[in-house]
This record gives structure tokens, sequence and C-alpha cells, in this order.
């Protein structure tokens, strides 16, 4: 699950773009804005694609975050 410092961290690397912005310039702006790594690894798995703005990026994130909470319940 996301802290509140997660999800304000990701909003402001998100905000801090300029768009449409690639998968790249997204995980590069998060790594200069000095993201947690859970942070960096839900960018790390958006899909390699065109973002039109923070939604967007947000929107694809929903799946992704999805399959880590599977994941991390059936490793523990």
């Amino acid at each position: 699950m996301e802290t509140m410092n997660e999800s304000s961290l990701l909003s402001e690397v998100l905000e801090g773009l300029s768009y449409p912005a690639e998968k790249w310039q997204i995980t590069t702006c998060a790594e200069i804005y000095g993201a947690d790594i859970h942070t960096r690894r839900l960018l790390y798995h958006l899909p390699s694609r065109t973002y039109e703005d923070a939604a967007d990026v947000t929107a694809a994130l929903q799946p992704t975050e999805d399959a880590d909470r599977d994941t991390a319940a059936s490793a523990g």
C-alpha cells in the first residue's frame, strides 16, 4: 500500500514533467527527484509509450499496483 509520503512524491514527480512524456522521461524524472525504490519500481513497470498527462500515468499504474500487491501477498 502506498503511504502518504510516497503518494506525495509520485504526485510531485508527475507534476514536474512536461507532457506528453515518454516512459524514460518519467523514470528519469523520478530518479532526479530522489524517488524511493517503491515509487521507481512502480514507474519502471509502466508500459513503454507516450503519456498525455499525469492522470494518464496514474491510470496506467493502477493495474501495476494491483499486481505488485498480489505478488507480495503470494510471497508472504
